[in-house]
């Protein structure tokens, strides 16, 4: 009863921030940016909160358990890349472009710049399809998380965490995401801290994490999969639009820049905290292992931490997973309603978020219902999510933050990163063997480069010959 009204109160909680926002987000700058009033310990949350999820603690500890060793390359990419180097080389510029330009989400800041409502739509639909498949992953994990410990069926579980995050979502927009992601972020990383440092206690301390035997065979450990998943879940975060649009909420550059060392110590403790349990589980649960690694990390929690340990964790997850879950939710609202349908009407992108997680509840429900492999279907989906939106957005927006700037470039890059990552994600679905299946991010991300730099070279060439022949 203790840990279950634990989690209710968090819930409660969650619910009476949206309802506490509601008025401040009855504009649409409110509702998609809280007004430009983020501060610095709230971006710094914020964005930890929304980068790290129920899939960096579920599933990232499933890879940790899976692959032992060679996973640790995943956390150090996650802090040195993902976080701090995001904050450095992209946030103020970031900030600073979006108050230039009075751009309010990531698609139309391209189509201000290069003053193309078309592209702005294309972007605006690459978001919501790459990151509508992101959000289920993420509701699997907690479902997964949540429906071990509680014992309850993990379709409800998964329906009953996306309602309540769309509800949060509709009241009270960029404000409530804010402030609950930064209560979830608190949450998150005493949850994983605490695991981690019982988890070290069971297993005999740090020292014993290093004669971890992987659950899988050596031969089955495929160190270019580790290499790619480190890259993707690292500079994948600098295209992708829920994470890229958190530095527009920022008061000014300054903001960003006081943020950078608290996102980065937040990253530090969530990433290596996930994957160190994940080792700790291959020591402690090697006599008697789980039905599949996703359930590496709740049976962890239950053997170190007891029934209502495990239980109070499970809403750190929870958290972790609806800190992530209700930005995607208000990024894809405004993908489908302000940027590809141009309606700015905060009624409508109410409407749209809600619906989009309902949406993602139904992909999860299906991922959680296949019979075996729950694992490897569920990182096969976020692969894809992932990669599909970095794919659209990462060359883009480093090019273009960095200052370059030609429309036809962008258009093709993004074009041939999202169809790279499709014809990816397809393949793996339909289990056919592709060219470098497991570099897929890589060759995605290369794949856009090129583009991006064949078209810039092309485009002036193209304008020099019309002028000749004119």
């Amino acid at each position: 009863m203790i840990s279950e009204s634990v989690v209710a109160a968090y819930l409660a909680a969650s619910l009476a921030l949206g309802a506490v926002f509601k008025s401040k987000a009855d504009t649409i700058e409110g509702f998609l940016v809280a007004n430009r009033e983020i501060g610095d310990w709230l971006l710094a949350f914020t964005f930890g909160a929304t980068y790290f999820s129920s899939v960096v603690i579920v599933v990232g500890g499933a890879w940790a358990y899976m692959w032992g060793q060679p996973s640790l390359l995943i956390p150090l990419f996650n802090v040195v890349l993902g976080a701090l180097a995001t904050f450095m080389l992209l946030g103020r510029r970031i900030n600073t472009l979006s108050l230039e330009h009075n751009a309010l989400t990531v698609p139309e800041l391209f189509g201000r710049i290069y003053s193309s409502r078309g592209l702005q739509r294309l972007l605006g639909l690459m978001a919501a399809v790459g990151l509508t498949l992101y959000a289920a992953t993420v509701i699997s994990g907690a479902a997964a998380m949540v429906g071990t410990v509680f014992h309850v069926n993990l379709a409800a579980a998964a329906f009953v965490i996306a309602a309540i995050m769309a509800v949060y979502v509709a009241l009270g927009g960029m404000y409530s995401v804010a402030w609950t992601d930064t209560l979830q972020g608190v949450i998150v990383a005493a949850g994983v801290a605490v695991l981690l440092a019982f988890s070290l206690g069971h297993a005999g301390g740090l020292a014993a994490l290093e004669n971890a035997k992987p659950a899988l065979p050596p031969s089955k450990i495929n160190l270019r999969l580790i290499f790619d998943l480190a890259l993707l879940t690292s500079i994948a975060v600098w295209g992708l639009p829920q994470l890229v649009n958190r530095f527009y909420t920022a008061r000014g550059p300054r903001v960003v820049r006081r943020a950078t060392g608290i996102a980065t110590l937040f990253a530090f403790i969530v990433t290596y905290g996930s994957f160190l349990s994940g080792l700790a589980a291959a020591v402690i649960l090697q006599s008697h292992p789980p039905s599949d690694p996703l359930k590496a990390i709740p049976a962890l929690a239950s053997i170190v931490m007891g029934p209502v340990g495990a239980a109070m964790f499970s809403a750190a997850v929870l958290a972790a997973a609806m800190s992530t879950a209700d930005s995607i939710a208000l990024t894809v609202g405004s993908a489908v309603i302000y940027d590809v349908l141009g309606v700015r009407d905060t009624r409508a992108l109410r409407a749209a978020s809600f619906l989009s997680m309902i949406v993602a509840a139904g992909i999860a429900v299906a991922t959680l219902s296949l019979p075996k492999e729950l694992a490897s279907a569920v990182t096969t989906i976020f692969k894809t999510g992932w990669t599909l939106t970095a794919g659209a957005f990462l060359v883009p927006v480093v090019a273009t933050v960095m200052g370059a700037r030609s429309r036809a470039a962008v258009v093709a890059s993004s074009l041939v990163g999202a169809l790279v990552a499709l014809a990816y994600g397809a393949s793996r679905a339909a289990h056919i063997a592709a060219p470098l299946a497991d570099l897929s991010f890589a060759v995605t991300i290369a794949a856009s480069l090129a583009a991006y730099i064949a078209a810039s070279i092309a485009a002036p060439c193209g304008r020099a010959l019309s002028r000749r022949g004119a």
